[in-house]
């Protein structure tokens, strides 16, 4: 009797972008299979070189390649939103813009402290906060003024969105790489941003980096709205930064990845 073998099975390549699910209650449960699947992998690819600490701390993994993810490159060309847009979504210039979720590891019981003590000396300044509404969300800043909850927005608006806001503030605790970062930078907008997990990969020295607490974002927020020489040269080096992060330079790496597997 003959026997019908299956094919051989090809290179097993994992792409991790984070272990949120192992670290916040709050977060999707991991994947029961997910650990033994990652060390036994022929390669797995972190996308920054903190997740890759972070495979080796949990998961054993000590030669995890590290390929950064892109940024699209609408923000690149991004323009800020007309007055009629900001308008329909209930926005006006000047703000400073939240774009994300509402997990724990986002930080916005932080944010909210911040804007506590800062709104009353950026007082032409709105605070937007984009993303899915939800009670917590909406308690954490319930009575703050000049709060502007725009929910989940369609796509195509957010590179406009970006650009057009006096600066982008990333407050989180943990984030896997932190595109917002990234997308501020493309769209030349400043940027302060939390100087823990991965985000100081993605920002370098092309952004301002704080300490995620109250006090210290609200002294940074206050920096980055006022502007100047020191800001005006941030966003020109973050500009200049966030061009190394292409989604074809990013595919290119993945693909050497897979041949070097496949030989």
């Amino acid at each position: 009797m003959d026997l019908i073998l299956p094919p051989p099975a090809g290179p097993d390549v994992i792409t991790l972008h984070d272990v949120v699910a192992w670290e916040f209650e709050d977060e999707s449960d991991p994947v029961a299979a997910a650990a033994a699947e990652l060390r036994a992998a022929d390669a797995v690819i972190c996308v920054s070189d903190f997740t890759a600490g972070e495979a080796e701390r949990l998961f054993g993994l000590k030669d995890a390649v590290v390929i950064p993810n892109g940024v699209g490159e609408e923000y690149f060309a991004a323009v800020p939103l007309s007055a009629k847009q900001l308008t329909k979504v209930g926005l006006q210039q000047p703000y400073l813009l939240y774009a994300g979720g509402s997990a724990a590891r986002k930080n916005l019981p932080g944010l909210a402290e911040a804007w506590r003590l800062v709104h009353d000396r950026l007082p032409e300044h709105s605070l937007a906060l984009a993303g899915p509404r939800n009670p917590v969300r909406a308690a954490l800043f319930a009575g703050l003024p000049r709060v502007v909850h725009l929910g989940r927005l369609p796509d195509p608006l957010m590179p406009g969105l970006v650009a057009g806001a006096a600066a982008v503030v990333v407050p989180s605790l943990y984030e896997g790489f932190g595109l917002p970062a990234l997308e501020a930078m493309a769209a030349r907008v400043p940027l302060l941003s939390s100087n823990r997990s991965s985000l100081p990969d993605v920002v370098g020295d092309a952004g301002t980096l704080v300490d995620p607490t109250g006090p210290a974002l609200a002294e940074g927020m206050e920096h980055v709205a006022v502007g100047g020489a020191v800001i005006s040269a941030l966003v020109a080096k973050g500009r200049r930064r966030a061009a190394e992060f292409t989604w074809e330079r990013s595919a290119r790496r993945h693909a050497q990845v897979w041949d070097s597997v496949a030989r």
